[in-house]
């Protein structure tokens, strides 16, 4: 059975001049950025984040490898996860599927492309919030990311992210080359590890110019968005 999902197309706000699209659940409060947002180490523009709350991140390097969450710099890998107050588990994306997810024992911060589909980095994530009480009552924001009308990929990765993730994350294109829809991907595993809310910001980051940053489309000097989730310190 497909997993149900959410899907929330709507324009964005303005935040500190940036594209934001803000959610909450849980006493958690999840935010995308799109262009504009600064890099994932720099200062953020005030406004950003409540006081008493501090940004991590990690060096992403598109892997399974999920790391407990510090404020600054985290380590290499591709999920944070903290059962802590006052931090905001922080993850960078061009195209690849930022996922932020929240229980009531526990937020956490995904970097999924391809690789980490396969690789299994959002059921390892999971796996690291049910140690924080379980994942009952979870919730998971899927946010702006490549869609299926602009991924296309080679038979290689197609067969790679199917294996993970079903047969219905292969779509056909207009060409020969097959095009992946790697947020039903990340959806279908949320699913499977039993989150029972998912709520898919529908937002193609190659179509949305305006509002985002695109690998694809901008090339190697292109900026990133920004993903974070915090609870407040109180």
């Amino acid at each position: 059975m497909p997993p149900r999902v959410e899907l929330v197309t709507a324009a964005p706000e303005t935040l500190a001049g940036i594209p934001a699209w803000r959610f909450e659940a849980h006493g958690a409060c999840a935010l995308f950025l799109g262009r504009g947002a600064p890099a994932r180490d720099a200062a953020l523009p005030a406004g950003i984040l409540p006081a008493g709350v501090a940004p991590a991140w990690l060096r992403q390097v598109h892997s399974a490898r999920v790391l407990d969450t510090v404020a600054g710099a985290c380590g290499e890998g591709d999920a944070l996860v903290t059962g802590q107050r006052g931090l905001a588990a922080t993850v960078a994306s061009a195209d690849c599927v930022p996922v932020l997810i929240s229980t009531p024992g526990a937020v956490g911060a995904v970097h999924a492309g391809w690789r980490g589909v396969a690789a299994g980095i959002v059921p390892a994530a999971l796996a690291r919030m049910s140690a924080h009480g379980g994942l009952e009552r979870g919730i998971a924001w899927v946010g702006p990311a490549i869609g299926a009308c602009c991924y296309e990929v080679g038979e290689e990765v197609a067969a790679r992210v199917v294996e993970a993730a079903g047969a219905e994350t292969r779509r056909e294109g207009r060409g020969a080359r097959p095009h992946l829809d790697l947020a039903h991907a990340v959806a279908v595993q949320l699913a499977a590890a039993g989150i029972e809310r998912i709520v898919c910001l529908g937002l193609c980051t190659r179509c949305r110019p305006e509002w985002l940053w695109s690998h694809r489309r901008d090339g190697e000097g292109c900026g990133r968005n920004l993903s974070m989730i915090w609870r407040g310190p109180g």
